[in-house]
């Protein structure tokens, strides 16, 4: 029998990472981790880093992710969500101001507050310098 790790206990400090914040993702760093809760600090563009403590399943590894303002997201899009990853097939604001984006798989549309920010599968090639990875 082989056990699983969840997201959140494959964290170390200083590792890049998404946090779920009100149903739109938030890039962040780890401070700290202990079993209920994990700190981050936000990237933002002031000097001063925001901090926080997070609960560990609104944490998920930053490594082939990318995130994407809901509205900027197109045709093609690989949308992570959760365990799953679905294909954009369209996107289109809706009378009612949310957007509504439509899979390939042809499950159910997805409604999403325009504004918020969602995973997407991260597709850019690394880039590597003697078998190294070149990090920003």
């Amino acid at each position: 029998m082989t056990s699983t790790l969840a997201p959140h206990q494959l964290l170390r400090i200083g590792q890049p990472v998404h946090v779920n914040h009100r149903a739109s993702w938030l890039a962040a760093t780890v401070t700290c981790l202990t079993p209920r809760q994990i700190g981050v600090a936000y990237q933002t563009s002031s000097p001063a880093p925001l901090g926080d403590t997070v609960l560990p399943w609104a944490v998920r590894p930053a490594d082939g992710a990318l995130l994407r303002a809901a509205r900027r997201v197109a045709a093609g899009d690989e949308v992570i969500f959760g365990s799953t990853t679905r294909t954009v097939a369209a996107a289109w604001k809706g009378r009612d101001g949310w957007l509504v984006v439509h899979f390939t798989d042809g499950g159910q549309p997805a409604l999403v507050l325009p504004g918020a920010v969602l995973r997407l599968v991260d597709r850019t090639p690394a880039v590597t310098v003697n078998g190294l990875p070149i990090t920003g």
